[in-house]
């Protein structure tokens, strides 16, 4: 029985070598947006953190100083505020960008996702079209053999008439 070979085999590897690598990429960009979002979540952190110590400082800049104030000290407390407010706008402000960088990260994912949902189709439609052909030629095989096999038995039964 003749061997079934697919005429666009070539095209098939191609096509199964591609979705691979949309495989690798959407795994990547998972690994991505995983570590973007951890990043994410350590800036809102380090943002809440800013806002406690200063919520801290301010309340306690409002309570009577032991031993009296002077206006040095005073001077000291308020550039001390200054400070941590500058604090708290830097991390609101990496806050915000690192949000950017998780939604951009998202949208990465999802064009991975879409690149491997069609990779995945196009292997798909090609391993059915090849199942199909296979079908086809093993039916075809079969039914030439079975005609073949026919023809020699009447071959074999007429000779033996023949004689």
């Amino acid at each position: 029985m003749p061997l079934f070979r697919y005429r666009l085999q070539t095209l098939l590897d191609e096509k199964a070598q591609a979705k691979e690598q949309a495989q690798h990429a959407f795994a990547a960009a998972q690994r991505e947006l995983r570590a973007e979002e951890e990043e994410f979540e350590a800036c809102v952190r380090e943002q809440k953190a800013a806002v406690e110590r200063l919520r801290r400082t301010r309340v306690e800049s409002m309570s009577p100083v032991v031993g009296g104030t002077s206006g040095e000290w005073m001077r000291l407390r308020r550039d001390h505020v200054g400070r941590l407010y500058d604090e708290w706008r830097e991390a609101a402000k990496a806050t915000r960008a690192q949000e950017v960088s998780v939604n951009e990260a998202g949208d990465r994912l999802a064009a991975a996702r879409e690149m491997l949902a069609s990779r995945s189709r196009d292997v798909e439609v090609l391993e059915k079209h090849r199942a199909r052909l296979e079908r086809r030629f093993n039916n075809e095989a079969e039914r030439k053999e079975a005609l073949d096999q026919e023809e020699m038995a009447n071959v074999i039964f007429l000779r033996g008439r023949a004689r």
